[in-house]
């Protein structure tokens, strides 16, 4: 059995030995055969061993990880890309997973973790190699992800959908669980991308009549359908087929199925999320937390964030925690696809996330429970400690947990030794402290963060607990 051919590249020579040395390449099925010290030496590898895989460093002289991947795939397009990054350069990560990498592997490795990402590239592989290319209906994307633009042009001619200003052609993505029915007969050329992702090229004025095709005239779509940008030449059809690809995911992120045209790239601070969120975590902030992925789902549900950011975030968030101590029980992605399938949309993968890592985030939560004997009232505490800086009440409780008022109040001061309202201020106050103690917020935004809309009353209650104003309480801190 022949073996699959690895190429790895980093200009820190002791890590490429490490990896060499410590992993078990052989066992799945793979063979080191170069390494190099900085991009260019890489791509020159590349274009002359045409390896299966290459594990990249991000930041190396001559060039960067980055670059090597864009013009790898261009001299090599079957090779596989791994990237190799630290936690300082995350964000170049991030940017290489929108280059069509397989994954990456964060420093410092575990072997383990490397092994994991080798076993499924060799499945990865195992798959592809049991596609058969009989199908004329394949030969189109095969040609489109290999950029032969001529065998691309040729198959476009042959089938009377040539490309040019005069005949400009747009390419539709439709994403869903099950294949789309066919919709407008001999007008267009249809394509499967994957399992559940259709491709379609028509051209540009038969384009309405396609999309109402699918819907079947009264019938909703109950689909993602992605409309890329007219093009009129066909060296554009591979990015206007991305942007129609990406935009057919916009049922994932919004939740909401529907036909999403291809928006231009805009930049969207995924960045500041993202360090809002490990700010939160790093001070333990559960509430924080809670709030910020609350606001990152309304961004997905308004079309800000698109699967992109979903894919970021999800990876992002898992590896925000400690090698060490509690680790939430996610697994990684490789892809937007794999992320589509688990989940379905970006709001159930955003309360999955919330779910795993407020697992890992119990400090002082297990010894109020502890005392706690009644399974309904430690139901309320985990709910009250969830959500004490919403509007809380003691109707709104007893409604959620099928109590009269009175039993609610009654089991709960004699569980819990204090009243519902003393608890959810005693909560507040914590909540305050830590955030006088751990941040630059004002007097007024700790307030408000805590579930306090009335500055004064935010004293009195604060003064009432600590025996001294928050302001007091941050200057002696």
């Amino acid at each position: 059995m022949s073996m699959h051919t690895v190429i790895i590249a980093d200009d820190e020579q002791w890590i490429v030995e490490g990896i060499k040395a410590a992993v078990g390449w052989a066992k799945y099925g793979f063979e080191v055969v170069g390494d190099a010290e900085d991009g260019q030496a890489a791509l020159d590898l590349i274009e002359a061993l045409r390896p299966t895989l290459v594990f990249t460093d991000i930041k190396m002289p001559v060039m960067n990880g980055l670059e090597l991947i864009q013009q790898g795939k261009a001299v090599s397009p079957d090779t596989l890309f791994v990237v190799l990054s630290g936690h300082a350069e995350f964000a170049y990560a991030q940017k290489a997973i929108n280059y069509g990498t397989f994954g990456y592997c964060l420093k410092p490795f575990e072997i383990d973790e490397i092994h994991g990402m080798l076993a499924r590239i060799a499945q990865h592989l195992a798959s592809s190699a049991k596609k058969t290319a009989s199908s004329h209906s394949y030969e189109l994307y095969e040609a489109v992800c290999a950029g032969d633009l001529d065998r691309v042009g040729l198959f476009l001619d042959r089938k009377g959908m040539p490309v040019s200003p005069r005949t400009p052609v747009v390419p539709v993505v439709v994403q869903g669980p099950h294949a789309p029915p066919a919709a407008g007969g001999a007008s267009f050329l249809s394509f499967p991308m994957s399992r559940r992702r259709h491709g379609y090229l028509m051209e540009d004025r038969r384009k309405a009549a396609f999309l109402q095709g699918l819907s079947g005239g009264s019938r909703p779509i109950e689909c993602g359908v992605g409309v890329g940008p007219a093009l009129t030449d066909v060296r554009e059809l591979d990015a206007a087929l991305e942007a129609a690809s990406l935009a057919a995911y916009g049922m994932f992120a919004t939740g909401q199925p529907g036909v999403y045209p291809a928006a231009p790239p805009v930049e969207r601070p995924i960045e500041d999320k993202l360090r809002e969120i490990a700010q939160t975590l790093e001070r333990k902030d559960r509430l924080g937390f809670i709030s910020a992925m609350d606001s990152t789902k309304e961004r997905f549900r308004n079309g800000s964030f698109t699967i992109k950011e979903a894919y970021v975030l999800y990876t992002s968030v898992l590896y925000l925690f400690p090698r060490e101590g509690p680790k939430p029980g996610g697994r990684f992605f490789e892809g937007y696809e794999q992320l589509y399938y688990r989940y379905g949309t970006a709001e159930a993968m955003v309360d999955d996330l919330v779910t795993m890592t407020l697992e890992s985030l119990t400090e002082g939560i297990e010894a109020v429970e502890s005392r706690i004997s009644h399974k309904k009232v430690k139901e309320i505490v985990l709910y009250i400690r969830n959500r004490f800086n919403q509007e809380l009440s003691i109707q709104s409780l007893s409604e959620q947990f099928y109590l009269s008022p009175n039993y609610l109040c009654q089991l709960f001061k004699k569980e819990v030794g204090e009243t519902i309202v003393e608890h959810i201020s005693r909560q507040r106050i914590e909540y305050a402290c830590k955030l006088l103690e751990e941040t630059g917020l004002s007097i007024y935004q700790v307030g408000e963060k805590c579930g306090f809309h009335d500055y004064f009353y935010f004293t009195r209650i604060f003064k009432r607990y600590r025996k001294m104003t928050p302001t007091q309480y941050r200057e002696r801190a």
